[in-house]
């Protein structure tokens, strides 16, 4: 009777120049699978990959990519502007910006920035506190004549309960300071040297001939293919384009962004336009042309092939060789979560200079968080809400009522009632906002959390 393989010498059953112990069977089966399982690239890939490079400034491709991330590399580099046009806007993160004071809307230009971003700023704000409920009244000594006349109403159903959509809005509040170079900068600045590089890359070889000896040629193909693929990224000039960060209007920034006109949830970035300007309408980075962009898309393609020979090579070979890459994964996932998983967002802030004050305010509905972001502006331009709010007479007459006119239009008395109860809640959410985020001549305030 034949004795059972010896699972640490996988499917190929060549001994190791170098003897290591013996393995079970299920580790050796179940390691050889985990990685083609679970690290394989999403439709998100392109998304996550344009969101890196314009936080980074630079391309990166790690110790273990995603299985497709690097063809998504190649893609970059040979398509250029047309790739970052579909990518910004896949991966289930399209947003939608409309100006507030120019009346524009546009799909956000760098979706995954953005979004990294927005979450960072919400995540470090100094007092954190519960959504701050807008008020639907003034207060007495406040009330407006108009409103006066006819107390406004809330819409109930039969039973007496209020119908209600409550909206969030997130109101963030750009501004410049002194670009800061922190250590991990300084860090990174040595890593990206010629001689780190060249150290690197001697190191990362030497452990693919080690994973070699030990008969892991699949993992000693991975790390060679990736090693070889990150100095070419390093060695790509990203540049940032001459709009970074630049603003050419007079005022300051005032930009709606949601996922779609009918969403719950809604982001308002106000303050320095080149910065909201930059992060929201305007490419992030410039891509190389020339012979080595198209020599290194190339290297990217065949860089992926080579990544997809390795992995299924794991995959049926087993043994140690699948074992070693699950090592050599996680060791991945430790460093990108270490050194980038929550630090991008907060290493482009310090050092483009850029800080926030950052709020939270939660509506009782869509026309009042509207109307106050609206009257909050100081702009008379409406067209940006065209899609949100549809144009209607009794629309006309709620945004005459926020500029203190007398509506124009003969309105049924519940339609008035409703006007008049929108228009309020709008201007004494207006009000709050205004206390928060100005000072008294007007200007967005420069506090900064």
């Amino acid at each position: 009777m034949s004795s059972a393989p010896d699972a640490r010498l996988g499917s190929l059953g060549v001994d190791a120049l170098i003897p290591f112990p013996l393995l079970p069977t299920i580790i050796s089966e179940w390691a050889a699978i985990i990685p083609l399982v679970c690290h394989l690239a999403s439709q998100r890939d392109d998304y996550i990959t344009t969101g890196d490079v314009a936080l980074m400034g630079r391309l990166s491709v790690g110790l273990f990519p995603r299985l497709g991330t690097l063809s998504g590399l190649s893609r970059l580099l040979d398509r250029g502007t047309e790739y970052l046009d579909h990518a910004s806007t896949k991966g289930g993160f399209s947003r939608t910006v409309r100006d507030v004071k120019w009346g524009s809307v546009f799909p956000c230009a760098n979706g995954a920035a953005c979004n990294t971003i927005s979450d960072h700023l919400r995540s470090v704000a100094r007092t954190p506190t519960p959504l701050q409920r807008m008020p639907e009244k003034f207060p007495s000594e406040l009330r407006i004549t108009a409103l006066e006349e006819n107390e406004p109403k809330s819409d109930t159903r039969a039973d007496g309960e209020e119908i209600r959509r409550y909206q969030i809005l997130h109101v963030y509040q750009l501004r410049r300071v002194s670009k800061r170079c922190s250590i991990r900068d300084r860090f990174e600045q040595l890593r990206l040297s010629l001689p780190s590089q060249t150290i690197t890359l001697v190191i990362l070889i030497s452990i693919a001939v080690l994973f070699g000896l030990l008969s892991s040629y699949g993992t000693a193909a991975l790390i060679a293919c990736t090693s070889l693929s990150e100095l070419v990224a390093l060695n790509i000039t990203i540049r940032r384009p001459t709009t970074y960060l630049k603003n050419n209007e007079t005022h300051d920034a005032c930009m709606l962004m949601a996922s779609h006109e009918n969403a719950s949830e809604w982001h308002l970035y106000i303050g320095d336009r080149g910065i909201a300007d930059t992060i929201l309408n305007k490419p992030m980075f410039v891509l190389p042309e020339g012979l080595w962009a198209s020599i290194a898309s190339s290297w990217f393609w065949f860089a992926n092939l080579l990544q997809f020979a390795a992995m299924t090579f794991v995959a049926a070979q087993k043994g140690w060789d699948g074992v070693w890459m699950v090592v050599v994964l996680s060791t991945h996932w430790t460093i990108r979560y270490t050194l980038y998983g929550r630090t991008l967002a907060r290493d482009w802030l310090e050092r483009e200079g850029v800080r926030a004050k950052v709020a939270s305010f939660e509506f009782g509905g869509r026309y009042a968080m509207m109307g106050a972001i609206h009257v909050f502006s100081r702009s008379s331009v409406t067209s940006w809400m065209d899609d949100i709010l549809v144009p209607h007479p009794r629309r006309e007459a709620w945004l005459q009522c926020l500029k203190g006119e007398q509506p124009a239009s003969e309105l049924h008395s519940h339609d008035m009632r409703w006007v008049e109860s929108s228009s309020e809640a709008a201007l004494a959410a207006a009000n709050i906002l205004r206390d928060k985020f100005e000072t008294a001549d007007g200007r967005i305030s420069p506090t900064v959390v």
